[in-house]
């Protein structure tokens, strides 16, 4: 089944079923197949959206990318949400790349449209998405499922972001995932506040719920207590958070009252958890999930279930209902049980392919595999553990930072010969970047002086919050950077 027919199911056995409720606004099954109708409408008459085209959406978290996520699925467009905490550089490299038709966005995002609107694309004020088409009859267009309906952008670990292609089959495939690890029922309601250019937040719990009729509690972006609040009175069932979430949550004076009384599960995810939060939620005997994946694979490729989260703290759990997991040497062969190795993954949820990159694409699927570049091994019982997450990438705050992308940026300045920016251990966000820098010849700079530079060419989540100067940075016999040492130091 495509997205359309899922809601239009819905829309006809429960078409009085609050779908989603967002602000002061509860949209029913029934409101949400008339709204996508719409949009489908809008789109096509109004934009000339055909298939293949890209739809762009820059905004906080709204029912509109929901729409615009449904519509695209049917006209055959495809789908492309801009992370909101980018630079102006880094959105304007996007336009460039995507090229996408339209871009929608919302009020917040006015001064950034304003400076690119017609270079690559027309931006548009998500309001106009409100507008009543004037011929609201559903088109009749054939969707191919292996058509990308998806383009996500992930930090890229050669300097750029790569757009992630995932099909109308992969997304699909990821809704059976996610649904088969927790069986999504209309009576269930599900609070989503991870962002929704992410596909943590739009796949591994909103679509498969959603899809399967229960309600989501859908908020415009995270706040702490506001979360909590929800938990406790709005009979929530479930919700999905990063560990920077759960930090944030439990600095609440309000957590420590907190009953939840509601709540089946909470599934964690995008970095590794530390065991002390697991066993918080276990303390209020809320059984912690953990779902394993990356934007390749659509997310959900690993995933603890809710009967073993106790058994099996500190699991990423066992290989989703459509993926395949082998853990391999180098040289490819399967690891033995216990033994640590590459984490490959398989399945009809994983990524087409990089959007215009052939060449990262073949790197990283081989055979219809998909290669994580993550460690970890499987137990006797087959249990996945992930040791560790790609040895380059920092995840701060449950954002992936490449440092590949700030060294390429930083290295313009004149001032600096060599950097290596590495991750430095934060309680609160997981890790933040620190820039290790070898000056040039007679050479000064400061962090302040970095900052300015970076500033409006990368964004500020990515800027290093600390700066260390060398006279020379450690090498191996190469002459290349070795960041396991640098990380040592940084960390000492």
């Amino acid at each position: 089944m495509f997205l359309l027919d899922r809601i239009n199911y819905w829309a006809s056995n429960t078409p009085n079923s609050t779908a989603i409720k967002f602000a002061n606004e509860q949209i029913t099954f029934s409101s949400l197949q008339g709204n996508v109708q719409n949009t489908i409408a809008l789109l096509e008459n109004t934009y000339d959206i055909k298939s293949g085209d890209r739809v762009a959406y820059l905004g906080l978290n709204h029912p509109h990318m929901l729409y615009l996520v449904f519509a695209c699925s049917h006209l055959g467009a495809i789908f492309t949400p801009f992370n909101t905490r980018l630079a102006n550089d880094e959105y304007r490299y996007l336009c460039k790349n995507a090229e996408p038709k339209v871009c929608f966005f919302d009020v917040n995002f006015e001064t950034v449209a304003n400076k690119l609107d017609g270079e690559s694309c027309a931006f548009v004020p998500k309001n106009n998405l409100n507008r009543e088409a004037s011929n609201n009859s559903l088109p009749d267009i054939s969707t191919d499922a292996h058509a990308p309906l998806l383009l996500v952008y992930t930090s890229g670990t050669t300097g750029t972001p790569k757009g992630v292609l995932l099909s109308n089959a992969a997304v699909a495939a990821n809704i059976e995932n996610g649904n088969a690890f927790y069986d999504f029922k209309p009576d269930q309601n599900v609070l989503i506040t991870l962002p929704l250019f992410h596909v943590g937040g739009l796949c591994i719990l909103l679509l498969p719920a959603l899809t399967h009729g229960a309600t989501i509690h859908l908020h415009s972006k995270f706040d702490p207590s506001e979360a909590i609040r929800c938990l406790n009175e709005d009979k929530i069932t479930t919700t999905i958070l990063v560990p920077a979430q759960m930090a944030a949550m439990m600095a609440q004076e309000s957590w420590a009252t907190a009953v939840m009384s509601s709540m089946k599960y909470v599934v964690v995810g995008s970095s590794l958890i530390p065991m002390a939060q697991i066993k918080t939620w276990h303390s209020k005997n809320i059984p912690v999930s953990q779902i394993y994946g990356s934007t390749e694979t659509g997310p959900t490729a690993i995933g603890l279930h809710t009967d073993h989260a106790f058994l099996k703290e500190g699991s990423a759990g066992q290989a989703a209902k459509l993926c395949s997991v082998e853990i391999r040497h180098p040289d490819h062969s399967k690891c033995k049980t216990g033994e640590n190795g590459d984490i490959w993954v398989k399945g009809p949820n994983i990524l087409s392919g990089y959007w215009r990159n052939q060449g990262e694409t073949d790197l990283v699927l081989q055979d219809g595999w998909y290669n994580t570049g993550d460690i970890g091994h499987m137990d006797e019982d087959g249990f996945y553990w992930i040791v560790d997450r790609s040895k380059d990438v920092i995840i701060s705050g449950g954002e992936n930072i490449y440092p590949a992308e700030i060294e390429t940026v930083a290295l313009q300045h004149p001032a600096v010969q060599a950097i290596a920016v590495v991750g430095k251990v934060d309680p609160h966000w997981g890790e933040t970047p620190v820039a290790a820098i070898e000056l040039a010849q007679n050479s000064a700079l400061n962090e302040q002086e970095l900052r300015e530079f970076l500033t409006d060419k990368i964004a500020k989540y990515k800027q290093p919050k600390s700066m260390m100067i060398f006279d020379s940075l450690p090498r191996n016999g190469m002459g290349k950077i070795e960041k396991s040492t640098l990380r040592e130091i940084i960390n000492s």
